[in-house]
């Protein structure tokens, strides 16, 4: 693919950012500034790295207005440089389309409604009644679902499957793997023998949602599973039936919620959080790595669980002495009865 070049005059344009240095330079790269080229842009938003300023090779570099100190070089002045690296490198590097045009090998149901420029790839079938919008472009072998409706400008890579009675929004992205509208965990016991339970309801996805590849999102069991709008998932994450997850969150790899969690908007989970069923999490929480929520929260904050790695033999001590924890805290509420009887005889 051709790469795209931009001068730092049109740069500037996009990050909305004032240029100090030669606006007619060519950039076609972003890069960091300890291996930036003359060719390539990069950016300074954490102080740490700024005595890298005075040799990076860089032919742009987007600093804040807030930077106070002098630079020779050209550089352009925005107020969110790291953001506006972001915006620079959607510009520089766009990916290319997984369709651009609709393959004969496509399979379309009669019944199915298609906007303008629709592109589909090699063997994409779509179901019965389905709705894609103006401008969608879904990758090969991927699969729409009776039903299912995909709003406009919304991309699709290869080998996504999305059952029926699903609703994609406008400008989201799917990655390949992703499973969207599967059956959620749902089973009544009968002397021991399982017994399914039909999972009734749907999935809802909001506008500008991204979502990694190999994830899973869940329909409702009775009503809809819903991601809302600005909402970004890594890959390998897993969203069961039920689970509303607010505008703006945004969770890393290996997330999992389970069923029927209300989460708020605006959150932030890391890797391998995890959240058991039926809790309402506040709009703002923080998980950081591996923590597992087993209680609603009411208010934003960062949490964690869990301990960081240690050799094994101090973690073997450690957890020896976990198990005394409970005989640990009889103890000292004892010798704290006794510490205070102390202390109020010697009062007298």
């Amino acid at each position: 693919m051709q790469a795209t070049v931009l001068t730092v005059a049109e740069i500037a344009k996009i990050v909305g950012g004032k240029v100090e240095g030669d606006g007619r330079l060519s950039i076609s790269a972003v890069a960091s500034l300890d291996v930036a080229q003359p060719h390539e842009i990069s950016f300074l938003s954490n102080p740490k790295f700024e005595e890298q300023l005075n040799t990076t090779q860089s032919g742009c570099v987007l600093l804040s207005n807030d930077y106070k100190k002098t630079f020779a070089n050209t550089h352009i002045r925005c107020e969110n440089p790291y953001l506006a690296f972001a915006l620079v490198s959607l510009a520089l590097n766009p990916n290319p389309k997984p369709a651009t045009a609709i393959s004969k090998s496509a399979c379309i149901h009669s019944t199915a409604k298609l906007g303008v420029n629709v592109c589909l790839g090699d063997s994409v079938s779509i179901s019965k009644d389905c709705v894609i919008e103006d401008n969608v472009v879904i990758g090969a072998n991927s699969t729409i679902g009776e039903g299912t409706k995909v709003q406009a400008n919304t991309v699709i890579y290869a080998n996504v499957a999305i059952y029926h009675g699903v609703d994609i929004g406008k400008d989201c992205i799917i990655h390949s793997g992703t499973v969207i509208g599967s059956d959620g965990f749902g089973y009544a016991n009968d002397a021991g023998q399982w017994t399914k339970i039909a999972q009734t309801g749907g999935v809802v996805i909001g506008n500008n949602v991204e979502i990694g590849a190999n994830t899973t999102i869940d329909r409702g069991a009775l009503n809809d599973t819903i991601i809302k709008t600005g909402v970004k998932i890594d890959n390998l994450c897993h969203i069961a039936h039920n689970v509303e997850v607010g505008e703006n969150t945004a969770m890393a790899a290996f997330t999992g919620i389970a069923g029927s969690t209300v989460i708020g908007k605006s959150c932030a989970f890391s890797g391998r959080s995890s959240i058991i069923g039926h809790l309402n999490i506040a709009d703002g929480t923080h998980l950081t790595a591996g923590t597992l929520v087993s209680k609603s929260n009411h208010k934003a904050g960062v949490f964690s669980s869990g301990t960081g790695a240690q050799e094994n033999k101090q973690w073997r001590k450690n957890v020896a002495r976990f198990k005394q924890l409970d005989e640990m805290a009889k103890k000292i509420r004892l010798l704290e009865k006794k510490v205070n009887q102390l202390e109020r005889g010697e009062s007298h």
